[in-house]
């Protein structure tokens, strides 16, 4: 069995309604959700992406796969 899940960092601002509905309709399993802090990789994604998983926590019932790249190291001295 192969489950798709559709990535969605690309999606254009005011196009995302549609987009999150078109992928609903052509049966993806999950919507991936690419978290960049900035720090770990150079482009910082948080913002877009916590407003992206709201919104299809709001109009859908798939679930989300979520992809963090994010420097959450501590140093202890």
């Amino acid at each position: 069995m192969v489950e798709v899940s559709t990535s969605i960092l690309s999606i254009p601002e005011g196009e995302e309604a549609n987009t999150f509905l078109e992928l609903e309709v052509a049966k993806t399993d999950y919507f991936h959700i690419d978290v960049m802090d900035g720090k770990f990789v150079e482009k910082n994604t948080n913002q877009k992406m916590l407003a992206n998983a709201s919104y299809i926590k709001r109009i859908s019932n798939l679930p989300l796969d979520v992809h963090l790249m994010v420097n959450d190291i501590q140093r202890r001295h």
